[in-house]
């Protein structure tokens, strides 16, 4: 596998760009016109905003549990022209404010790590039949996830490691993922992957750790591992082998039984 690092220039912009990953799945989902859609775990909106830009006649909920996120998302979607077609709220993704069969599609973007990180695998089991409950008959659900077992690469391996060492931000293989879907009443329609092959040098590394530690506390409320910890564990891998960057990801499309 090629493997391609990030400059110190792209770092600031990495997240928000993750090389077109976002407009790549979001092609990828099974959208109709004229739908309504859930993003649940929106974080900055960043995913919100690629949907509604592919589907223009799409109308999203944003919501999050960290209100500093959804400021965040607020301001972005205001940039983006794009108030009018999504809304951004607080609210816990496992206690949905919605009534019953209120969305045509539920997506959420690399953050099922941190509803398990905040609430556990008990609180991810009930997210799935909230969001169960919350969809239309039929309706789909879609994540993306980083499972341990799809990993390919040192760093990708380290990153799922490192990350869920930290502050329990934990990705589950995919056959938990599937076995949580169908006790809450989906079925497995499509598992894609997808790829940027980006990857942190070590001194970049460093800089995602720390803020990685510093959003735990601040957003989620954590009291995650110090630095200096997470780097005596993973400090001489990362720096043989360098850090994952969201370099692959999975796609799971899940579909409503009736």
């Amino acid at each position: 596998m090629i493997k391609k690092y990030i400059s110190e220039k792209e770092y600031p912009t990495c997240f928000s760009k993750l090389c077109g990953l976002r407009t790549r799945i979001a092609k990828a989902l099974p959208i109709k016109s004229g739908r309504s859609i859930l993003d649940l775990g929106t974080g900055y909106g960043y995913f919100a905003i690629e949907v509604a830009k592919l589907r223009r006649n799409v109308k999203i909920i944003g919501i999050d549990i960290s209100e500093i996120d959804i400021l965040n998302a607020e301001r972005n979607v205001t940039d983006q022209n794009l108030s009018s077609r999504i809304q951004a709220v607080k609210m816990d993704a496992t206690k949905l404010n919605f009534r019953d069969e209120s969305f045509d599609m539920v997506v959420n973007f690399l953050g099922l790590e941190d509803i398990f990180m905040t609430r556990g695998k008990t609180g991810l089991q009930k997210t799935f039949y909230e969001i169960k409950r919350a969809l239309k008959p039929k309706g789909y659900f879609c994540f993306v996830v980083m499972p341990p077992e799809d990993m390919e690469t040192e760093a990708q391996k380290i990153e799922v490691a490192l990350f869920s060492y930290i502050s329990d931000a934990t990705w589950l293989s995919k056959n938990e993922y599937v076995a949580m879907l169908r006790k809450a009443g989906f079925e497995i329609v499509r598992i894609k992957s997808f790829y940027t092959r980006k990857q942190l040098s070590p001194d970049l590394a460093q800089k995602e750790i720390k803020f990685a530690i510093e959003n735990a506390a601040k957003i989620y409320a954590k009291k995650p591992r110090s630095f200096e910890d997470a780097w005596k564990r993973f400090g001489t891998k990362i720096t043989r082998y360098g850090l994952g960057h969201y370099s692959k990801v999975a796609l799971m499309i899940a579909k409503k039984i009736e």
